[in-house]
């Protein structure tokens, strides 16, 4: 009841907890969420950028090309992409990142049992983007990240740090129903990676494994916060992360 057409208003009332109903007139307006909610330097001594990428919507791509252009401008030698808790979003926005970084070959393929479910994406060959790239990836990651992870993992084109994606690697396909005004949505393919690996149930598997999930049970009366509640981003408790820029200085000095 809130949705409605830009420029429209809507009457809202607020309950508090003494029992005080407050009402508000609210104007509808478009509203813009970034994908990309983090582009920093995470290790200023070796340039290691650091983005966030919650999510792949139609205006990622411009997002990254502006937070990789902002850090390129000021030095950076090695980039670090967070694809944690990213549940995916449009294949072809994917596509369109992974086709920065690679220039050649297989970005992924989906295949069903229909000859129309039969796809493959290839690298256009415009990949610019050459510098070391660590990708980081959890049990949250999943679907358009798995297809990102797995495709630059194939071609060596990124190292995969932090723990097993979700598995996530189903095409779901809506079928109409002439017996009433709704839909059947089914699977109808599966999505692989440059090296024919399935992502559905298997997701992908980091080159530096990282568990960062607590599973022991803590003692009575212990208070332990989850992994999920450490700030991400921030080198000297994020694990991950700090795992990813060591191996971002080891590509960039070989002889360490």
């Amino acid at each position: 009841r809130l949705q409605g057409s830009e420029g429209t208003t809507v009457d809202i009332g607020v309950l508090h907890k003494d029992g005080v109903t407050q009402s508000y007139r609210l104007v509808r307006r478009h509203v813009d969420v970034d994908s990309v909610t983090k582009a920093e330097f995470v290790d200023q001594v070796g340039r290691i950028g650091y983005i966030q990428l919650t999510g792949f919507q139609k205006t990622s791509p411009e997002e990254i090309d502006a937070a990789v252009a902002d850090l390129s401008r000021q030095g950076m030698r090695a980039l670090v992409l967070d694809l944690r808790g990213n549940p995916g979003g449009l294949l072809n926005v994917a596509v369109e990142i992974a086709d920065r970084f690679v220039s050649q070959g297989v970005i992924v393929s989906t295949r069903g049992r229909a000859a129309g479910q039969n796809q493959v994406f290839r690298a256009t060959g415009q990949g610019r983007w050459n510098f070391p790239l660590l990708i980081l990836i959890d049990h949250d990651s999943a679907s358009a990240s798995e297809i990102l992870a797995g495709a630059l993992q194939d071609h060596h084109r990124a190292i995969v740090v932090g723990e097993r994606s979700y598995g996530k690697g189903s095409v779901q396909s809506i079928f109409s129903l002439h017996s009433a005004p709704a839909g059947l949505k089914l699977t109808t393919a599966k999505f692989y990676s440059p090296k024919n690996r399935p992502y559905s149930e298997q997701g992908v598997s980091p080159d530096i494994p990282i568990k960062t999930r607590v599973s022991a049970k803590p003692t009575p009366g212990a208070s332990a916060a989850p992994a999920e509640d450490v700030q991400r981003g921030d080198p000297s408790a994020d694990m991950v992360l700090a795992a990813a820029i060591r191996a971002a200085k080891d590509q960039l000095n070989p002889s360490r």
